[in-house]
């Protein structure tokens, strides 16, 4: 007899089993187990962004000593050289609690110098001004307190080497700039003028302008300027003189005093602030056409040196890293710091 076929078994739809069945079991620890893989992968995800940030700043941190804080042309000063030179500023004017050593003076002034120092290197041949290595060292000498003969004169240059953290080359670069400044200056000595526009004038200097408003008043009402300056003015080259400025030809002051003081009228009177104050100043005498003492010409060579520096930064491209308003704040904390 044939064998009778087993009836196949049909299979319970997954809606019909009860509750607790193998299916739905699996199903509920699959959402468990792939909520707590989610849940994984995103702390995984922000261990890994905290740790690259982390890692990021350390590795900037490690490379900013040698990261760029001034660049002019292809030539780059590196942030550490920066620092050495800032230090070296601030020793120069009598350590950290000094006005001039502060950070907003400082930091501006040493970037100034050594965009100044570039310039110099870059273009005093253009006006015949050279340095040779025997002036150099000559300079090196004068600056260490020692001479060139000096059996000992390796080791202290050196010394002063090792004291300053610069390399030799940058050291000798930075008197070779100093020594090119000088020769510059005794070039646009030369340049100056027999005469020039000038003018006479005297001044008052106070520290508030209601107090100079006061002055001003007492002046125009018919008071003694010459008692007035005795008496109350703060400057001491003029103090005693009444206020007399003497004769002063164009060029010799800053350009933002010589805008105001120049159009005066003779018996004019005005009031200039400056960092230090507010001056007085009333116009005696003016002249387009007055001789030049011999001590105001070095003043006159700083001047037309100072305008022949600034016009040549503008043919070269400057990028200020540690400009206050707006260069790397990173890199201006690390080289105050």
């Amino acid at each position: 007899m044939p064998k009778k076929r087993r009836r196949a078994k049909i299979p319970t739809p997954a809606w019909e089993r009860p509750r607790g069945a193998i299916g739905s079991r699996i199903l509920g620890r699959s959402f468990q187990f792939y909520g707590a893989v989610v849940v994984g992968v995103l702390i995984v995800a922000a261990l890994a962004v905290v740790g690259y940030a982390f890692t990021s700043d350390y590795v900037e941190k490690q490379r900013r000593p040698g990261s760029t804080a001034i660049q002019v042309e292809d030539t780059h000063f590196r942030l550490d050289y920066f620092s050495n030179r800032l230090k070296m500023y601030v020793g120069q004017f009598g350590g950290q609690g000094a006005d001039a050593a502060q950070p907003t003076t400082a930091v501006p002034a040493v970037s100034d110098i050594l965009i100044q120092e570039e310039i110099v290197l870059r273009f005093a041949g253009e006006l015949n001004v050279a340095a040779s290595e025997d002036e150099v060292t000559e300079a090196i000498a004068t600056r260490i307190g020692a001479k060139t003969d000096d059996p000992n004169f390796d080791v202290i240059f050196q010394q002063e080497v090792v004291r300053s953290q610069l390399s030799e080359d940058e050291y000798r670069r930075m008197v070779e700039a100093s020594v090119l400044f000088s020769k510059l200056r005794t070039e646009f000595e030369k340049q100056v003028p027999k005469t020039a526009e000038s003018a006479h004038f005297r001044q008052i200097l106070v520290s508030t302008e209601e107090a100079a408003q006061e002055i001003r008043d007492q002046i125009e009402n018919g008071g003694d300027f010459v008692a007035l300056a005795k008496e109350k003015s703060l400057d001491p080259s003029t103090k005693e003189s009444g206020g007399d400025a003497g004769w002063i030809p164009r060029g010799a002051l800053a350009p933002a005093m010589e805008e105001l003081i120049f159009p005066l009228k003779p018996k004019e009177i005005t009031t200039i602030p400056i960092s230090q104050g507010v001056f007085i100043v009333e116009m005696l005498e003016k002249d387009d056409d007055h001789e030049v003492e011999d001590d105001q010409k070095s003043s006159l060579a700083i001047r037309a040196f100072q305008d022949w520096v600034e016009e040549k930064k503008k043919s070269v491209n400057i990028v200020n890293n540690m400009d206050l308003g707006s260069g790397d704040s990173k890199k201006i904390e690390w080289a105050v710091s």
